[in-house]
């Protein structure tokens, strides 16, 4: 009977022993509030990680300010130079590349215009692949007093050279959009496949092209907002095939994306600002009929062409310089075309 009651008080020790093992275990692992806290240490304490410092810009905004400087120096003194020599018209090819070129050389019996210039907004990317560029809003006055935002992009020649690859005015009343600056001045720019945007940079000239061939019954119908430079297009060349049947003469009129460089830019919304170019080909075809006349080649092309008659067809090729606005992916808005510039740069006559 005793040693029955010494069995059962030995076996109560133990359950109240393993009872206070576990809750000890329990509160060394974190579990309770039993176990001590350890007293903060300057070794204990877990070390503050600091950002990993911003890339170097490719091309720095002292670079980009005495590019454009350089580039505005020049088309001042050679817009002031008279009489125009054809070495200052050389010059003026020299700093031009890409649909600027051509529009520069299809001008080069035309007189040099003049144009005072503003402070521009240098638009600088941080970071950017292939050829160095950045873009640039400034206010252009001409020798009428009449002043435009311009939209300039300019790209790097080899090491030191800075050429005018593109120039667009905004339309008439329109503010440009604010663009994403970081902390030092820079933006950023959009890869030509950029899935942020409702349209891609890349897509943004052919999509463009088909709303001024087809106006509102085509495919890019809602993609792009209507205007003067898109399905304005369309109607335009809808009536002017009615009033060339009417002379005996076909016409045609097509819209292609340019091989030149597509830029764009992050804007504050979180869309694209996109620069650009489209080509323009226009065709006239004599055929015969009792309204047949004699087509003589209209005096604004003659200084491309050595013709003064068209027997057969006169084509008229442009380039158009665009500066397009895009919404955020899912916003619902469509683009829209904010800036152009161009001008017929070749004529064939046969």
């Amino acid at each position: 009977m005793r040693g029955h009651r010494r069995g059962g008080l030995l076996s109560l020790a133990l359950s109240v022993l393993t009872a206070l093992t576990v809750l000890i275990g329990t509160a060394a692992c974190g579990g309770g509030d039993a176990s001590p806290k350890p007293t903060p240490s300057a070794s204990s304490a877990v070390p503050t990680v600091a950002p990993p410092p911003a890339a170097a810009p490719q091309v720095t905004l002292a670079d980009a300010g005495e590019a454009l400087a350089g580039i505005i120096s020049a088309d001042v003194v050679l817009g002031a130079a008279t009489p125009h020599q054809d070495a200052d018209r050389k010059n003026l090819l020299d700093q031009t590349r890409d649909g600027q070129r051509a529009l520069a050389a299809a001008a080069y019996g035309d007189t040099i215009p003049r144009y005072t210039w503003g402070k521009p907004d240098l638009l600088v990317p941080r970071v950017q692949g292939g050829t160095p560029w950045f873009a640039a809003i400034v206010r252009r006055k001409d020798a009428a007093g009449k002043t435009r935002l311009a939209v300039l992009t300019v790209m790097r020649q080899g090491q030191d050279d800075w050429q005018l690859s593109s120039t667009s005015l905004l339309d008439p009343g329109v503010r440009a959009p604010a663009i994403t600056k970081d902390a030092d001045g820079y933006v950023t720019a959009l890869g030509e496949e950029d899935p942020t945007v409702e349209i891609s940079p890349r897509l943004m000239a052919p999509l463009h092209a088909t709303s001024a061939e087809e106006g509102a019954e085509g495919f890019a119908a809602g993609l792009i907002e209507d205007g003067p430079h898109t399905t304005g297009y369309a109607t335009e060349i809808v009536k002017k095939r009615a009033a060339e049947k009417q002379q005996c003469r076909g016409y045609d009129s097509i819209f292609a994306a340019s091989d030149y460089p597509v830029h764009a830019l992050r804007t504050a919304d979180g869309g694209a600002l996109i620069l650009y170019s489209l080509i323009r080909t226009t065709t006239q075809t004599v055929k015969i009929g009792p309204c047949a006349a004699d087509f003589k080649v209209p005096p604004n092309l003659a200084k491309l062409t050595s013709d003064s008659f068209v027997l057969k067809e006169l084509r008229t090729v442009e380039t158009q310089q665009y500066v397009s606005t895009v919404p955020a992916k899912n916003s619902g808005g469509p683009a829209r075309v904010i800036g152009y510039l161009g001008g017929v740069t070749k004529v064939t006559v046969s």
